[in-house]
């Protein structure tokens, strides 16, 4: 794989402890994204990342203007990308809080945000194929590159839900039915827009939480948050460093 390399990061961007070489601000026919792309060096290499919540996480997942942040990128080159996102535990598959999982598929439960760069301009409509939402290769070299460090699930689904509140019970139950292992605020519509852009994409997920009505942990989701954010992220940076150095 010899395509420019990008990075989205949602929480805990701090704990990447990103060697940024130059902040770049970046104009688009979308508006403006969430921050400047980061140039920065990962086992060697130039990435270039954005903030998906801005460098200050100030942007909640349905504001987030998910096509500026991806144009922005492929101006810079970007055709292989990996997301690193922040999600609840629903369970299923053994995927614990602390822990990572690289999603095989997604549910869209999200609404009103712009999730195509097509705008019919030439009278023409493009139907993505979307049947595999992530990219198969890079998925297993995240999964190759994961595995030497501890436990990570391997056929979690990834249900992406509105936000910025937090989801009840009965919403969790639901989506446990429907198949989901995690939930998140920010896959969709990042995920198809990639697939539009022709990227070779993949989201590593970081447990941070377990979901509404679900675990045993006395503590409260905030207490959980804080507790496993930062550890998770410690161990998703070990990732993506060998990830790319074996790229």
């Amino acid at each position: 794989m010899t395509e420019g390399l990008g990075l989205i990061v949602g929480s805990g961007v701090d704990a990447l402890r990103l060697e940024v070489e130059a902040r770049c601000r970046a104009k688009t026919p979308y508006g403006p994204p969430s921050g400047p792309v980061l140039k920065a060096r990962i086992a060697g290499r130039v990435v270039h990342c954005i903030a998906r919540h801005g460098e200050q996480g100030s942007i909640p997942p349905h504001s987030v203007n998910y096509r500026a942040n991806l144009w922005a990128l492929h101006e810079h080159g970007v055709r292989l990308c990996l997301a690193i996102n922040a999600v609840g535990v629903i369970g299923g598959d053994g995927f614990e809080p602390g822990e990572l999982a690289v999603p095989v598929q997604l549910i869209d439960y999200t609404w009103g945000r712009a999730a195509s760069f097509e705008e019919h301009a030439d009278g023409k409509v493009r139907h993505v194929e979307f049947t595999e939402p992530f990219d198969p290769e890079l998925r297993g070299r995240l999964l190759t590159a994961a595995s030497r460090g501890g436990r990570v699930s391997a056929r979690g689904v990834y249900g992406v839900t509105q936000g910025p509140r937090l989801e009840t019970a009965a919403e969790i139950e639901r989506m446990a039915r429907d198949g989901c292992t995690m939930v998140g605020m920010t896959a969709m519509p990042e995920a198809v827009l990639a697939r539009e852009l022709a990227w070779r994409y993949a989201i590593c997920a970081v447990g941070v939480n377990h979901a509404a009505g679900r675990g045993s942990d006395p503590a409260g989701i905030h207490a959980q948050l804080e507790r496993y954010l930062a550890r998770g992220m410690v161990r998703a940076a070990e990732v993506l460093a060998d990830l790319i150095a074996a790229l």
